[in-house]
């Protein structure tokens, strides 16, 4: 750990403006028709907790309900995270991340359980179907992910990152992703939802999303549903 994080330092003056000489631009395949716009709440329907109360109540949900939530709760998530992180390695207007995400909420438009991938604000079917079982086994063949309404995959492409950046890239997209986890978080819980962090299977995650997410390189999963009471064994 202690060569890795020397690896990855910047240890002069000169380091540091390198490392300031221009923002990564991510590129995105292009996206397939039809295309759904995320319909999230707006500023009069939004929940009034003060963001100390929703920190509060925060926390990692030990069981989610397999139910489903409405769309403009799952479109209010990333719409109001991804807004954005004042770093000195990012474009602002645009993410270094993708995010996949698989999803069992049916809104009106939306047929039951597809699999979207949030870019530019809009939802892009990737495959139709009852997902929970791959949901399950993606995220380390727990019941977590299973059983949330939605579960959003962060994917990057580490290859060019570590091009651009070297070692210290991969710091880069991991706090990026931790920033982007932690809003999606609070959206959640502002929203009298849950969510949790989890881990999952490298490759089976890639293969999984391919050939959309060809080249990727798995980051980070956030597990998003209606909480329930885990009842003693």
């Amino acid at each position: 750990m202690r060569e890795i994080h020397a690896a990855s330092s910047l240890n002069s003056t000169d380091d540091v403006a390198k490392w300031r000489t221009g923002t990564l631009v991510a590129d995105f395949q292009p996206v397939a028709e039809p295309l759904i716009p995320l319909q999230p709440l707006s500023d009069a329907e939004m929940p009034r907790d003060s963001i100390e109360q929703v920190i509060l109540r925060r926390g990692s949900s030990r069981k989610f309900a397999q139910s489903t939530i409405r769309f403009d709760q799952l479109s209010t998530m990333p719409d109001r995270a991804t807004r954005g992180v004042p770093a000195d390695f990012l474009n602002p207007q645009v993410l270094s991340s993708m995010t996949s995400t698989l999803s069992s909420t049916p809104p009106r438009d939306f047929s039951r359980e597809r699999m979207p991938s949030i870019a530019a604000k809009v939802l892009e079917c990737l495959k139709l179907g009852n997902l929970r079982d791959q949901a399950g086994y993606l995220g380390l063949e727990q019941e977590l992910p299973a059983d949330a309404a939605v579960d959003i995959f962060f994917l990057a492409d580490l290859r060019s990152i570590l091009q651009r950046f070297g070692n210290r890239g991969y710091r880069a997209v991991q706090l990026e992703a931790g920033i982007l986890g932690g809003k999606l978080y609070l959206g959640a819980y502002a929203q009298r939802l849950g969510a949790t962090g989890l881990t999952f299977f490298d490759d089976d995650v890639v293969r999984f999303f391919s050939p959309h997410a060809a080249g990727k390189s798995a980051i980070f999963l956030v597990a998003v549903g209606n909480s329930a009471k885990r009842h003693p064994q």
